[in-house]
């Protein structure tokens, strides 16, 4: 509680956070080009009220020119700079493309406030909100004006710093614009730039102090990001359609081209329309790119070149209502919450709502009570009651294992091949794969025969306790009935075998100071990079992936898809049993889940989740556990116990045909037949 308490005084302070918003009066459009004064949301760091100049700039410089095609194009300014400076020329926008172009001073523009001030660069929060209100004012005094205008050809474009909030103006209005061109936008707002540690070239003055006014949380640097995967899946969610241009030189070390890689790459696994131009020397022409760096060339031209037949007549326009129009919220969900941006007044509003404190629940067994907003408990009567108390499975399982980690660790995986072989009529590759900033996995894949014609279903297969780590399932050495990645295979599955944290060749020290508090959360997000792996490969059909593992391997699996929802079949061999049949001590090494002895005191009662809530997580995703009747690892009881009660929340969902269970005789193992009956439940749901 005290934590929270801290945070939210934090947040309190932090620019962007309000909590109301005072009355406010619109002036009128210029009937010729000029600069008018808008109303802008408060800045926290500076109280009071605050305005942004506009200019204005209309075809043929006159209102009286807007006509039934006319639309409207943000053209934004750098960092540092004010008005039309390192942008597009506003009046050739007007004029060639017929739209109302509007450059916008928004917050700390000009070198005082946003190179010299003393607070920290607000890197495209605030900064969109002013553009985005800009855009608003044009289109609602059109409208109160009965003035035809083409609703649907909203553009926006800017250069560096301008870039950046061209691209979190499309984020944070994800259904407005038709078309967005970034021009050598911002980088990341890492903690290199964010504190000015060494070899970064941008200071953005925040601290790493709680107590300071400038203080980066988490929560806001998320927000921050524009590559969120996260956050781009709220995006396409919502229905965004908006062209993304992005154009970026490749030798640009002021925001560097690997960042801009990076988003770009993010931006399309999440299906958005995203067309990047990166610009290397030989691209230059000495009229329109006259540079591979960050200058690029004259950003005028450059954005007809790369984006012209897009923004000009006939080209794109949003069918479509926008943001301005639906009026609902938009929720970019972060570590401690959500930001949160209002349509209720047709402009926007930012606010950060703290996530509710997380429900307890003292009966495991239970699944059909959930507990509401201020704590109470209530019947679950509906699906969508159950997915609230999915939601705090998953909240408790982070009190015992960690936080699953923020989307900025989301690093490209960067996949190097270390070694290619055949086997049979498949390729095993010995592969490594960046899984977050500071650490490398190993990991086989195994390619079956591919005709190229249609793609292959792919499994995550995840290895027992064992010393030669990813080599067991691979089939290279250890137990023979474990090598389910190569059986797997040889049946046409592509397969993909990560090594467990400290375990084979992976060795990673968990004495020293990591971002994980638990083996587990860290073997769950390598788990999910796997995915990424897969998902990235244009073999693998991406909706058609599962996950197997053995005794460790078995709950490694579990816990990853209780995380992760594109696996859509997990196979689960002696890998779990209730806590309170289980020797909770067992739990409580580094690779596992040391909290369970240094915050819950070794005590299954006092373990905010058990293994019942685990599987009834999944429905109605497709689940077998294989439990042996002699088990002396994972007592089968317990199993028995798990299948029963997560069997009511699968049939809520009519998916009882998606749950099974099979208990050989004989002690801790995966013998023959449950692997025949594991391979061909993986084979009935995701196909072959």
């Amino acid at each position: 509680m005290a934590t929270r308490f801290v945070l939210l005084i934090i947040l309190l302070f932090s620019p962007g956070i309000v909590f109301g918003q005072a009355t406010t009066t619109w002036p009128a459009l210029p009937a010729t080009d000029g600069p008018v004064e808008i109303p802008a949301q408060e800045w926290p760091l500076r109280p009071g009220p605050r305005t942004v100049r506009v200019l204005v700039h209309f075809p043929g410089g006159k209102l009286a020119n807007v006509n039934r095609d006319t639309g409207i194009m943000l053209t934004l300014h750098n960092w540092g700079g004010v008005d039309c400076i390192g942008t597009a020329n506003p009046r050739e926008l007007a004029n060639r493309l017929n739209v109302i172009a509007l450059c916008v001073n928004y917050l700390q523009s000009g070198p005082k406030d946003s190179i010299e001030g003393p607070e920290p660069y607000d890197f495209g929060y605030l900064q969109a909100l002013d553009a985005l209100r800009a855009l608003w004012f044009v289109r609602n005094d059109l409208k109160l004006h009965k003035r035809p205008f083409a609703e649907g050809r909203i553009f926006a474009t800017g250069g560096s710093g301008g870039g950046n909030v061209t691209l979190m103006a499309n984020k944070l209005a994800p259904r407005t614009f038709a078309c967005v061109v970034d021009l050598c936008g911002m980088a990341k707002l890492s903690d290199a730039i964010a504190f000015k540690l060494p070899g970064s070239a941008l200071d953005a003055r925040y601290s790493r102090d709680p107590k300071s006014p400038n203080f980066l949380s988490l929560d806001y640097q998320e927000l921050r990001y524009v590559g969120n995967p996260d956050h781009l899946a709220v995006m396409h969610r919502l229905g965004s359609t908006a062209k993304i241009i992005v154009v970026h030189g490749v030798d640009d070390t002021t925001c560097p081209f690997a960042h801009a890689q990076e988003m770009a790459g993010w931006m399309k696994l999440a299906k958005l329309d995203v067309e990047p131009h990166w610009i290397a020397k030989k691209d230059l022409d000495g009229e329109v790119f006259t540079s591979s760096g960050h200058a690029l060339g004259d950003r005028t031209k450059i954005v007809f070149q790369v984006a012209g037949k897009y923004l000009e007549l006939g080209g794109l326009a949003r069918k479509a209502p926008s943001d301005f129009d639906v009026r609902d919220d938009v929720r970019f969900p972060t570590a401690n919450g959500a930001f949160v941006i209002s349509y209720a007044n047709g402009y926007p509003i930012g606010r950060f709502e703290f996530a509710p404190l997380i429900a307890e629940y003292v009966d495991h067994t239970d699944l059909f009570q959930m507990r509401d907003v201020v704590g109470k408990l209530q019947p679950i009567r509906s699906i969508a009651d159950w997915q609230v108390r999915r939601q705090h499975v998953i909240e408790n399982m982070q009190r015992v294992m960690g936080p699953l980690p923020s989307p900025l660790r989301r690093v490209p995986v960067d996949v190097k091949v270390v070694d290619e072989v055949k086997v049979g009529t498949l390729i095993r590759r010995k592969i490594t794969f960046q899984s977050d900033p500071d650490d490398r996995v190993p990991a086989y894949v195994f390619l079956p025969p591919h005709d190229g014609k249609k793609k292959l279903p792919a499994v995550l297969c995840l290895h027992q306790t064992t010393a030669v780590g990813i080599d067991e399932p691979a089939g290279i050495r250890g137990n023979g009935d474990l090598k389910y990645a190569l059986d797997l295979a040889e049946r046409g599955f592509i397969t993909i075998v990560p090594e467990y944290p400290s375990f084979g060749t992976h060795k990673f020290d968990f004495k020293a100071k990591t971002a994980y508090a638990s083996g587990s959360m860290k073997a769950i997000w390598d788990n999910i990079r796997a995915i990424d792996v897969l998902e990235a490969m244009a073999e693998v059909d991406a909706n058609h992936i599962g996950a197997i593992g053995h005794s460790l391997g078995g709950h490694n699996a579990m816990f990853t898809a209780a995380f992760e929802p594109r696996i859509r079949c997990i196979v689960s061999s002696c890998g779990f049993t209730t806590f309170r049949k289980d020797d909770m001590p067992s739990w409580t090494g580094p690779v596992y889940m040391p909290r369970i002895k240094a915050q819950f005191d070794n005590d299954a009662r006092k373990v905010p989740f058990d293994f019942q809530e685990v599987v009834a997580s999944f429905a109605p995703r497709s689940f077998l556990a294989c439990a042996a009747e002699k088990d002396n690892d994972f007592d089968v009881t317990g199993v028995r116990d798990v299948m029963k009660t997560a069997t009511a929340i699968y049939k809520w969902h009519d998916a009882e045909r998606n749950l099974e269970a099979f208990y050989p005789p004989g002690p801790h193992a995966f013998p023959a037949e449950a692997r025949r009956r594991a391979y061909a439940f993986l084979e009935r749901h995701l196909g072959r």
